[in-house]
This record gives C-alpha cells, structure tokens and sequence, in this order.
C-alpha cells in the first residue's frame, strides 16, 4: 500500500479486523467452536491488517555529506 498516514493505515488495520472478526463469526456458525471461529477471524483480520499497513522496504539510513567550504 505504501507510505500511508497514520490515521488512513488505522482506518485500514481498523476495517480489515473488523471484516475478518465478521467473517469468523459467519464461520464460527458452520463450526461447533463458536469461539474457535471468532478466534480465526481475528487473527487472520490483526494478520492481514499487519500485511497491510507493514512497510516492507526496511528503509536504510544513509549518512549525509557534509562538504566544507575552503
């Protein structure tokens, strides 16, 4: 996704956990663990919020270059 503001990567982690948390308890009707859905859900939504939002290129700090006046 790329370099996102603060507040548009937590509206995105935000919608996808609650998708997921959605999708669990649709699941967790078709499981006899009605938590055990719940649970897959939000870890798959905090997962895929994380794949998301993360920012993959781990950024190196270059040293600047100071040049003097002579």
């Amino acid at each position: 996704m790329g370099p996102l503001p603060r507040l548009y990567r937590l509206l995105v982690a935000a919608l996808v956990v609650a998708l997921s948390l959605g999708a669990g308890v649709w699941l967790a009707g078709y499981l006899r663990l009605p938590l055990g859905g719940i649970g897959v859900g939000l870890g798959a939504g905090c997962l895929l919020a994380w794949l998301l939002t993360h920012d993959f290129r781990h950024r190196e700090e270059r040293p600047v270059r100071v040049q003097r006046r002579r």
